[in-house]
């Protein structure tokens, strides 16, 4: 089928030290690199749902059943393991969900294998998934040990990642701030700003609790501006073992929180416009614990999460033209009868401008 290319991980097995070519490799190797790659999986579906990830980051039954890694027959040269995610019987497949799935996972397997924090940052979105995927990632790629070099690759044999680097970045990721103890954002209910101190209260409304920070004098404006009910900070923010946030420092920034829904014109990319006027407009709430804004839009099934508005509405622009170059412009035949109706459905409000 058309979607294998996109599902597909092979796991590539060489000697490190220049051993003569072998067929064959220790279990424990095969198992690490599978585990890892597993749960990796399972962990970045959960963050595309809109999950929560607690401290342990338990996967839910049905997740573990719609994202299964499949191992096809291995292969010579030296160890190959090809595999892909399919769901446990296959009857009620998605494609849709498993491409989108499959593509961030390499997404972030691209972004490790080449030590770029940021874009890893910026796959994983949610900061508590960051740590969870770190480990599962160093399962994989570190428990090779030192003489076997495990290269992750698309079906065409692009090296996505390989593990003397990803291992290199992933000890690096895990020394920075990416920890689970720390975090990057908080929401919380503005309380009061002491200016002569340049000292900011803010309460949790997760945990009642009611937290200080010093903030840098550039930032003033910026709590004048938005001295409303809830707001959030962006620093260094240090969990409790609950996972609840206790002490924040290095404040960087402050903004409103903004839960108007987004007019899907806004978020079209330069060659979509709207067929007609029409009023799509995606619904934006926050999560109960106000960490979190989420996004729907029914109409297309699209639901996204992230912290931050600015980030939901990046989310949303690259859904929209992913599903209009993967769907929209696809021949029925590649698609599931689901993935035909939101074709209809794009091409019912949207068209490609020449």
């Amino acid at each position: 089928m058309e979607y294998e290319q996109e599902r597909y991980f092979g796991l590539h097995f060489q000697p490190r030290h220049g051993e003569k070519m072998q067929h064959v490799l220790p279990a424990s190797n095969l198992v690490q690199a599978l585990e890892g790659l597993q749960r990796t999986i399972h962990l970045v579906a959960m963050m595309k749902e809109g999950r929560e990830v607690r401290k342990r980051a338990r996967v839910t039954r049905d997740i573990e059943d719609r994202f299964q890694l499949h191992c096809e027959v291995a292969a010579e040269g030296s160890f190959y393991q090809p595999t892909f995610i399919a769901e446990k019987d296959q009857s009620l497949f998605s494609p849709e969900d498993v491409r989108e799935v499959a593509e961030i996972t390499k997404n972030l397997l691209s972004s490790i294998g080449a030590g770029d924090e940021q874009g890893f940052k910026k796959v994983v979105v949610d900061s508590a998934f960051r740590s969870p995927i770190l480990a599962s990632l160093g399962k994989m790629f570190e428990g090779q040990g030192g003489h076997y070099r495990l290269a992750v690759e698309d079906k065409s044999g692009r090296v996505i990642a390989d593990s003397v680097a990803a291992s290199e970045a992933i000890s690096r990721f895990k020394e920075s701030r990416l920890s689970p103890d720390t975090h990057t954002i908080v929401t919380g209910y503005f309380n009061k700003v002491d200016f002569k101190e340049h000292k900011l209260s803010l309460l949790i409304p997760s945990s009642g609790r009611l937290i200080s920070c010093i903030y840098d004098e550039d930032i003033e404006q910026a709590l004048l501006d938005n001295a409303r009910d809830l707001i959030q900070v962006v620093g260094t923010i240090e969990l409790d073992e609950d996972g609840n946030p206790q002490r924040i420092t290095d404040v960087q920034e402050v903004h409103p929180v903004n839960t108007d829904d987004i007019d899907v014109i806004d978020l079209l990319p330069e060659y979509l416009k709207a067929k007609e006027l029409n009023n799509l407009r995606v619904q934006v709430q926050l999560s109960e614990d106000k960490q979190t804004y989420f996004a729907r839009l029914d109409e297309l099934g699209i639901e996204q999460a992230a912290y931050t508005r600015s980030d939901l509405v990046d989310a949303l622009q690259a859904e929209l033209e992913f599903l209009w170059n993967s769907i929209a412009k696809e021949v029925d035949e590649n698609l599931s009868p689901k993935a035909r109706a939101l074709k209809e459905a794009l091409q019912k409000f949207f068209q490609e401008m020449s």
